[in-house]
């Protein structure tokens, strides 16, 4: 009697077992059939949709097709990839379109109730159309925690209206330290070089100097000399805090003014060995042979990053040619003088040298 229940029950399992198995085999075959139908139906919106985008950067058609509700986002994607390969009056057609296929409701629904997804790519295309009602949310976007979201509605401020938009980001610039430095760069380079740097060179004269010497740092990067001005302001006060002068002779070598010869020269002085490391790479740019003596005297200074620099300025001066280095690695009073300065002069001769034919220059 128990080995008769025994085997029933051995019956009634196996049953259940292939029953699931079959049942998970037709759920797998039905998502791979309805993946397989959505990825037929994009390709078909894809086929369909692009040949008009395109027509459009000439004249757009008097008849466009029905946009299916699952295909938003495709066609979304689709027309910021277009919009954003182009400049000009073609750029304000394709605008047309987003208008005439009511597809800008879309975008403003996606902008305030949608997915992370969603909202990033209504933040984009928002920018794309230079969407003026959008500034507010844009703004309050653009304070967002998250990182990506924050920095997607800066992208569009500047798209929608760049100077106005910049008297908001350069505060945010100064405090998101989760924002790329690659990103911002880029916001800078849409905004206009030069107007940016000038930007933030006057913001860096109102605040902290933490926020101050964030500001410059970014600010090199840009090689600018809008902010010039703003920076001599800046390194003329007293005191001045180290990091803030540390960025500002970056700035200084980078755009090689003569007029700040004096600030630099003053800074191979700085009790800080970093801020004399600064001093020395900018002289290597922006010095003259009047410049020799004082990089030969940071080759006996007592911090290694500095001999290196000052060997480096050396040998990137135009009045230094490869006899007088040569010269001077042989009457240097130290050994450590003689070693840090010795691989720039055979670096110096080495590019001084022409090729000969047949041979591949190291």
């Amino acid at each position: 009697m128990a080995s008769s229940s025994m085997v029933e029950i051995g019956w009634l399992a196996t049953i259940v077992i292939h029953s699931l198995n079959l049942t998970l085999l037709a759920w797998i075959l039905t998502i791979r059939w309805m993946r397989l139908a959505t990825d037929r139906r994009r390709q078909e919106m894809v086929k369909v949709w692009r040949p008009v985008l395109a027509e459009c950067l000439l004249e757009a058609p008097t008849w466009l097709p029905p946009i299916h509700h699952r295909d938003h986002i495709l066609f979304l994607y689709l027309w910021n990839h277009l919009q954003e390969s182009i400049k000009g009056e073609s750029s304000e057609e394709l605008s047309k379109i987003i208008h005439r296929t009511g597809m800008d409701q879309t975008v403003h629904r996606f902008f305030v109730h949608g997915t992370m997804r969603q909202k990033l790519l209504a933040t984009v295309t928002l920018g794309n159309l230079k969407d003026m009602s959008a500034w507010a949310g844009l703004e309050k976007q653009a304070h967002a925690d998250n990182a990506f979201l924050s920095i997607e509605a800066a992208r569009a401020l500047i798209r929608i209206d760049a100077p106005r938009a910049l008297v908001t980001l350069i505060p945010l610039i100064a405090q998101r330290t989760d924002w790329s430095p690659l990103k911002i760069l880029s916001l800078l380079q849409n905004a206009g070089e030069e107007h940016a740097a000038k930007a933030l060179g006057e913001a860096a004269l109102d605040v902290p100097p933490v926020v101050a010497a964030r500001l410059l740092r970014i600010l090199s990067t840009v090689k600018s000399h809008s902010a010039l001005p703003s920076i001599r302001q800046l390194l003329s006060r007293t005191p001045v805090q180290e990091d803030v002068l540390a960025a500002g002779l970056t700035i200084l070598g980078h755009c090689t003014d003569p007029r700040d010869l004096a600030v630099v020269r003053q800074a191979l002085q700085h009790p800080t060995w970093f801020i004399r490391v600064h001093a020395a790479t900018a002289l290597g740019k922006m010095g003259i042979e009047d410049d020799e003596d004082r990089l030969i005297e940071l080759l006996a200074d007592t911090h290694w990053w500095v001999r290196y620099r000052a060997a480096e300025a050396l040998s990137l001066l135009p009045s230094m040619t490869e006899d007088k280095l040569s010269l001077l690695v042989q009457t240097l009073p130290t050994t450590e003088a003689r070693k840090i300065l010795t691989p720039f002069v055979a670096n110096h001769f080495v590019k001084s040298v022409p090729s000969l034919p047949g041979t591949v220059a190291a």
